[in-house]
C-alpha cells in the first residue's frame, strides 16, 4: 500500500477530480475486461446517446450483435494503431462510422455539438489492479468513454521518493506487455513537487519534464506545487483537446542513405512539454478575448523561449489553434496564418517538423517562390510558409491590394531578434515599433494592423525586441532547459586564451618558430587578419583539437572556429587545412561564408569553389556536407553563429569579439544534446580574452526576461 503522505496527495487529486472538474469515480465492477481495459458499458451508452441514428442502422443490419460488432471493431483497430488516432479519426463499423468522443466545439452554431462534448463520460480509478495474476496496481487511471486514457503513478517527496522513483519503480519494473501501458497516450509520474510524461513508458528516456516552471509553486492556496497537472493537464477541455490538436502521430520511416544502409523508425507519439501547451492554448485564448472585446485584432505578442524549447512544434501548434478561433459572433478570426522563419529557403527540419502534424496536411503551404507564395494569399490558403524576407511584399500586399486588404492576418514570426538586423531591420522597424517613436510616426499612420496580429518567437530578449513586441507573453528560460536536460550549459566551459596559455600552451608551440614579438602581440588582442598571428592561432586550435576535441562526442566531435572577417576566415581555412594535410589526418576543415571579393586580388572567393561542394558533393549544401564524419572543422565569417543546429559541436575557438545576445547566439551553437555528448566536452577558446563579456551576457539572460 501506498504509505500515509501518498495516500494522502492521490486522494487529494482523487476528490479534485470529482469536485472540480465532475469526473465519475470507479470502484471496480464496471471493468471486467482485464485484456483491453475498456469499459464496454460507457462506450456504448455514449455511442447510443450522441449517434442514436447511426446506431440504429448498425442495429438494423446486425441486431443484437450490433454491440458486439462495434467493440470486435474497436479491439481489431486498437492492435494495429494508437487508440488516441483512431478516437480522433472515428471508427469504422461495417461500413458505419462512429465518433468515440466529442472535441468542445471551436463555435456556438452548434448546440448539439456542444450537447454532445456534456455528454462525453470522463471517470477515474484509483488503486486499479489491472492484473489479476500478480496483483500490481495504477495508482490512478482516467477512461474517456471508457477508453483508457491516462496512467498516472505519484510519490511523495517527504516519504523520500520522487517522480524519478515514480518511473523507475512503478512503470519500468512492469510487464509492459500489457495493454494498459499501450492503449493510454499519457503516462504521468507525478510527486508533490515535479512532473514527467511519456506517451510510451516503455523507457526512462521517453519521460520528459512536465513541470510549469523552474520551481513548481500552487496556484492557490492549499494546493500542492503540481496543481498545474490537476488543475488544467487533467481538465476535460485540454484533454478533449489533446486528441484535437496536440496529439502528433509520426509514423515509422524507413531510409536508405547515401551509402546504401537501411535506417529503420518506429512510430511514435508526440505530446507538447508543458510550455508548449501552455503558450499555445493561453495566446488562442488571449486573442479570442481581445477580439471579443475590441472588435478587431492590433496585437503584438513576444514569446521569449530558449533554445532547445522547440519552437516549431510550438508554433505548428499555435498556428493549428490560431486557424480554428472563432469569435463571440461565431466569426473565423484569421483568413490566413502566415508563418515566417527567417532562412533565405525554407529550412529542412522546419519542413520535417511542421509535416509532422498530419491532421494539418491540407492545409500547409510552402511558398519555396514569391509566386508561390502571390498563389497561396491569393487563394485564400489557410497555413502559408515563407521566408522573413517576403515579410514587406506581404504588407504590400495587404496593404495596397482592394480583396487583401481586408484579410485577418496572424503572423508567427521565426527569431525575432534576427529580424531587426541587417538587410531586413528598415522592413522589420517599419511595422514593428513603438508609437512613440517620433521617427516612425509617419509610417504607422500609413498601415492598418487592425487585421493583423504578430507572434515572435526568440530565445534572447533584448530592450528593442520589447520596444517592437511588447513584454513576454510566455517564458520558457535557458535555466529550465538545461534543468530539464535540452540543452546542455555551454557557459560552464568558456576559457580566455590567455588563461589557456598561461596554464598549458606556454611550452606547447615554441615562439621561436614565430617570428619574434608574434604571441606578445597576439595577447595583446589586435590584428585579427594578420597573417602571423592566425598561423600562430591555427596551431593552437589544432593541437587543442586533436587533444580535446577529436575523441568527444565518441569520437565524432566537431568544433567550429568563429573568425572576424571573411578576409581572416579565409586565411584561417587555407592555414588549417595545410596543417591538417601536413599531419596526414583522416579528417578535412571547411569554411563557410557569403561569397565576397578579395582585397588585395580583386579575385572572387566563391563558398562553393573554395570547399569543392559541386565538383565532390553533388551541390550539397555547406552544412550538409559538414555533417559528413570526415569533416570535422568548419571555419565560419558572419555564418551559422545563429539558427544552427550541429548537435556534434562541441568546441569553439572564438576569433571575434562578441558580446550580449550576440554572445549568447554564437556560444549556442554548442548547447544542442546528443546521446553521446558530455557536459564536461564541451570547450570554448575565446582567443580576444573577453570571456568576461560572454558570461555576462548569459548571466544576464539565463532567467528569460533580463528586462
Amino acid at each position: 500500500m501506498p504509505s500515509n503522505k501518498e495516500t494522502l496527495f492521490q486522494e487529494h487529486i482523487a476528490i479534485y477530480l470529482e469536485d472540480r472538474h465532475k469526473y465519475s469515480r470507479l470502484f471496480g465492477n464496471e471493468i471486467n475486461d482485464k485484456e483491453f481495459h475498456f469499459i464496454e458499458v460507457h462506450l456504448l451508452d455514449f455511442i447510443k446517446t450522441t449517434q442514436a441514428e447511426t446506431y440504429q442502422s448498425l442495429v438494423q443490419n446486425f441486431g443484437i450483435d450490433a454491440p458486439y460488432e462495434i467493440i470486435r471493431a474497436l479491439k481489431q483497430e486498437a492492435i494495429r494503431k494508437p487508440l488516441w488516432l483512431i478516437m480522433r479519426e472515428g471508427l469504422p463499423v461495417k461500413g458505419f462510422e462512429f465518433q468515440l468522443y466529442y472535441p468542445k466545439p471551436r463555435s456556438t452554431t452548434s448546440e448539439e455539438q456542444e450537447e454532445s462534448f456534456k455528454k462525453n463520460r470522463f471517470s477515474f480509478k484509483t488503486e486499479y489492479r489491472y492484473n489479476l495474476i500478480t496483483e500490481e496496481r495504477i495508482d490512478l487511471v482516467i477512461w474517456l468513454n471508457g477508453l483508457p486514457i491516462v496512467v498516472m503513478e505519484l510519490k511523495h517527496e517527504d516519504e523520500g521518493q520522487t517522480a524519478e522513483d515514480a518511473i523507475y519503480e512503478s512503470f519500468l519494473t512492469r510487464n509492459l506487455k500489457n495493454n494498459i501501458y499501450k492503449f493510454p497516450f499519457i503516462y504521468v509520474a507525478l510527486s508533490n513537487t515535479e512532473a514527467k510524461m511519456a506517451t510510451n513508458p516503455a523507457i526512462d528516456k521517453n519521460f520528459r519534464w512536465f513541470n510549469a516552471s523552474l520551481q513548481n509553486r500552487a496556484e492557490t492556496p492549499g494546493e500542492y506545487p503540481v496543481e498545474h497537472i490537476y488543475r488544467h493537464v487533467l481538465s476535460k477541455e485540454n484533454i478533449t483537446g489533446y486528441l484535437e490538436n496536440f496529439l502528433v502521430f509520426v509514423p515509422a520511416q524507413e531510409k536508405i542513405d547515401e551509402n546504401g544502409d537501411l535506417h529503420k523508425t518506429d512510430s511514435f507519439t508526440i505530446f507538447p512539454r508543458y510550455h508548449q501547451f501552455r503558450a499555445s492554448k493561453n495566446l488562442a485564448a488571449d486573442v479570442k478575448n481581445f477580439v471579443n472585446d475590441n472588435l478587431k485584432l492590433g496585437k503584438k505578442y513576444l514569446i521569449n523561449h530558449s533554445a532547445g524549447a522547440g519552437k516549431t512544434l510550438t508554433i505548428a501548434w499555435m498556428a493549428d489553434l490560431l486557424d480554428g478561433l472563432y469569435s463571440a459572433d461565431n466569426r473565423k478570426v484569421f483568413d490566413n496564418i502566415i508563418i515566417l522563419t527567417d532562412r533565405t529557403s525554407l529550412d529542412k527540419n522546419i519542413k520535417d517538423d511542421l509535416r509532422k502534424f498530419a491532421h494539418l496536411a491540407t492545409k500547409l503551404n510552402f511558398a519555396e517562390r514569391s509566386q508561390d507564395l502571390a498563389k497561396y494569399l491569393e487563394k485564400d490558403r489557410d497555413i502559408i510558409i515563407s521566408t522573413i524576407h517576403k515579410f514587406s511584399y506581404i504588407q504590400e500586399k495587404l496593404q495596397n491590394d482592394d480583396i487583401l486588404k481586408q484579410r485577418n492576418v496572424a503572423f508567427l514570426i521565426d527569431e525575432a531578434h534576427r529580424s531587426q538586423d541587417g538587410k531586413l531591420a528598415v522592413t522589420m522597424k517599419q511595422f514593428f515599433t513603438t508609437e512613440d517613436d517620433d521617427e516612425e510616426d509617419e509610417d504607422l499612420k500609413k498601415l492598418n494592423l487592425s487585421n493583423q496580429i504578430f507572434v515572435a518567437f526568440t530565445a534572447t530578449t533584448t530592450p528593442k525586441t520589447v520596444s517592437y513586441f511588447g513584454e513576454p507573453f510566455d517564458v520558457y528560460s535557458e535555466e529550465e532547459a538545461i534543468a530539464e536536460g535540452y540543452i546542455l550549459d555551454v557557459a560552464q566551459n568558456i576559457i580566455s586564451y590567455e588563461t589557456l596559455y598561461n596554464l598549458q600552451l606556454k611550452e606547447a608551440i615554441p615562439e621561436k618558430d614565430f617570428p619574434h614579438g608574434t604571441i606578445s602581440k597576439l595577447l595583446r588582442n589586435i590584428a585579427y587578419e594578420d597573417e602571423e598571428i592566425i598561423q600562430y592561432k591555427a596551431e593552437v586550435i589544432v593541437k587543442y583539437f586533436e587533444e580535446r576535441v577529436k575523441n568527444s562526442v565518441s569520437g565524432k566531435g566537431k568544433a567550429m572556429v568563429v573568425a572576424s572577417s571573411r578576409l581572416a576566415g579565409l586565411i584561417y581555412f587555407s592555414t588549417i587545412k595545410t596543417i591538417l594535410e601536413e599531419k596526414e589526418t583522416n579528417y578535412k576543415a571547411l569554411f563557410a561564408f557569403s561569397d565576397f571579393t578579395h582585397p588585395k586580388t580583386n579575385q572572387k572567393v566563391n563558398e562553393d569553389e573554395l570547399n569543392q561542394l559541386t565538383e565532390e558533393h553533388g551541390g550539397k549544401d555547406i552544412e550538409d556536407v559538414f555533417n559528413l564524419p570526415e569533416y570535422r572543422i568548419m571555419v565560419v565569417a558572419n555564418k551559422f553563429q545563429t539558427g544552427f543546429d550541429q548537435p556534434l559541436l562541441s568546441a569553439m575557438f572564438l576569433d571575434k569579439a562578441i558580446k550580449n545576445v550576440n554572445a549568447i547566439q554564437t556560444v549556442s551553437r554548442l548547447n544542442r544534446k546528443h546521446p553521446d555528448k558530455e557536459q564536461e566536452e564541451i570547450l570554448v577558446v575565446d582567443f580576444t580574452n573577453n570571456a568576461k563579456e560572454i558570461f555576462s551576457a548569459f548571466n544576464k539572460h539565463r532567467s528569460g526576461f533580463p528586462f
